[in-house]
């Protein structure tokens, strides 16, 4: 090789980032808005009523589940009931029941059903208002690893492809900047090219570890997709040989494997009483402590196995995406507590790594360290995507006309990192402004998303590259901070009503809107007050001819020697 490592690393380093960099910010932002999607979908969801301050002991929630499942003749002949307790965990904010009726044939599950309770009186609750139909944080969520608008498959195809590529961009970053952790340390605002090498080395730098995992974890996620002929090669080709593999590393999910003929009997016939339910919970809430147990599952007995009920913790104490469970086995008077089998080393490495990317177990303070490092990421990715055509700037103004690449570059940095922003707004104003009994609501939701990037573009297209930018930041800006506003005119969950009620999930949504608002004025000012200076020509001071050669022999930064 003609050039060196580290210069062929860079080129790599800036290509790799490049050619994907929109789906990435795509993907980042999506993702990062995907670590709060329960608070995005209860605030698009205001029919719903705050959270109850007030929360009934898990023993009085067992007692309401159990009486109304074994008084609702619709259960007796489920083959599995579940009591979810209402906790002061997140995901937790009510009462409910379910049941799984017995699989028809040829099927392999049953029908589910669930019924939210009153925790204070055991009945039905009765929503005052039906919650409108919104895609709420799921949509945004599933959004950065399926796409929208594309088939499935094809989705996470591509956005593999892309992550994959990320991967090869943060390796080869880090090769490049042998003074990685010096220039952790080192910005130099107000300089051009400079300012922007810096910013991009320090929030590369700053959650460096962050991104190496949720990358390759993301790759994680469909190893099969991505390698489909790994179970075929081991397992052999076709359905059956598929379901041994999963049989084998999913156990608790095919709990009458090698029993084909298994018969659930009635659950109310073989029902454990309410005394041995209650005696249950005793025991194993002096194992985890008080709110600590999230659920309780009944399964049915079968020719094969008794009456099992099985307690579950709340999900964010555990790192891996499947909890910990207690389990007893009840048959009439005996009672016995069942041993967990150990899950191959295999599956609990995946499922560590899975939980990492997730980040369900994380706390309140983690959970918004996982959005800050988020936030960050898409940060890094649009910092170089700017970087890239201000590297390249003075070159176009020197020729005096841009070339079409430059040009189509320039447009859809202004397209993607202002018009996803934009879009994300415009999703919650659309959540606000829709008839609530509009039909395919949620999809017109997204569709005015995906339009208001689209007019991004177009925008971005069609004005001056510095106009653009700063009048884009500014809109969004602007709507960012009508939102609460827009929230107290249309609904009665606002911003003083869940101070006061103390729903902090609901009250951070509207200050998270306020904060990252200004956060764009701040970004659309600063770029208002350079405006006359992005396309203008810079006028370099001469320097000695040895000052030139010593600042030349002792310069080890990569972006100075880096090919185009």
């Amino acid at each position: 090789m003609k050039e060196g490592f580290r210069q062929s690393m860079a080129w790599l380093h800036t290509w790799s980032g490049l050619i994907v960099g929109w789906v990435l910010f795509f993907v980042f932002l999506t993702g990062t808005m995907g670590y709060i999607r329960d608070e995005i979908t209860r605030w698009m969801q205001p029919e719903k009523p705050l959270i109850q301050q007030s929360i009934p002991t898990a023993a009085t929630q067992l007692n309401l589940g159990y009486n109304w499942l074994n008084q609702h003749p619709e259960a007796a002949q489920a083959e599995r009931w579940g009591i979810n307790f209402m906790t002061p965990a997140r995901g937790h904010e009510d009462l409910n029941v379910s049941w799984t009726d017995p699989a028809e044939e040829g099927k392999s599950y049953g029908k589910y059903h669930r019924i939210i309770l009153d925790p204070q009186t055991g009945q039905e609750f009765k929503q005052v208002q039906t919650p409108r139909e919104t895609g709420g944080g799921n949509s945004l969520y599933m959004m950065h690893y399926a796409l929208h608008y594309v088939p499935y498959n094809i989705g996470i195809l591509i956005v593999g492809a892309c992550t994959m590529l990320m991967f090869v961009a943060i390796i080869s970053g880090v090769i490049t900047h042998k003074k990685i952790f010096k220039d952790f340390f080192t910005f130099r605002p107000a300089k051009g090219q400079r300012s922007w090498l810096d910013a991009h080395n320090v929030i590369s730098v700053i959650a460096l570890p962050f991104y190496i995992m949720i990358t390759y974890s993301g790759l994680i996620f469909f190893y099969s997709t991505y390698m489909p002929l790994g179970l075929p090669m081991t397992y052999g080709q076709g359905e059956e040989n598929a379901k041994k593999f999963y049989q084998a590393a999913y156990p608790e999910y095919y709990p009458n494997a090698g029993h084909e003929d298994v018969k659930a009997v009635a659950l109310k016939s073989v029902l454990p009483n309410e005394k041995q339910l209650q005696g249950l919970y005793q025991q194993v809430q002096g194992y985890w402590g008080q709110h600590q147990i999230s659920r309780v599952d009944i399964q049915a007995a079968t020719q094969y196995s008794p009456v099992k009920v099985k307690f579950f913790p709340v999900e964010g104490q555990v790192l891996s995406r499947v909890a910990p469970s207690i389990s007893y086995s009840v048959n009439g008077q005996n009672i016995q507590l069942l041993t967990e089998n150990i899950k191959p080393l295999e599956r609990s490495f995946t499922d560590v790594v899975l939980g990492l990317h997730e980040g369900e177990y994380a706390n309140a303070f983690l959970r918004w360290m996982y959005v800050i490092t988020g936030f960050l990421g898409t940060a890094m990715i649009a910092t170089g995507l700017v970087l890239w055509t201000v590297k390249r700037r003075p070159k176009q103004i020197k020729n005096g006309k841009m070339t079409f690449g430059h040009a189509l570059v320039e447009r859809l940095n202004i397209g993607m990192i202002a018009g996803l922003p934009l879009g994300i707004t415009v999703y919650f104003w659309a959540n606000r402004l829709l008839p609530v009994q509009m039909e395919n609501r949620a999809n017109w939701e997204m569709n005015a998303l995906f339009l208001s990037i689209l007019l991004a573009f177009l925008y971005g297209w069609l004005r001056p590259i510095a106009k653009a930018w700063y009048e884009l930041l500014f809109l969004i800006a602007i709507t960012l901070l009508l939102l609460p506003i827009l929230n107290a005119i249309t609904t009665n969950h606002h911003i003083l009503t869940t101070w006061v009620y103390g729903d902090w999930a609901l009250f951070s949504m509207d200050l998270g809107f306020v904060l990252v608002g200004l956060l764009f004025l701040w970004m659309a000012y600063a770029v208002w007050r350079k405006r006359h200076g992005i396309l203008k020509a810079q006028v370099k001071k001469s320097k000695p001819q040895s000052a030139q050669k010593s600042q030349q022999l002792n310069s080890d930064n990569p972006n100075d020697v880096e090919s185009e």
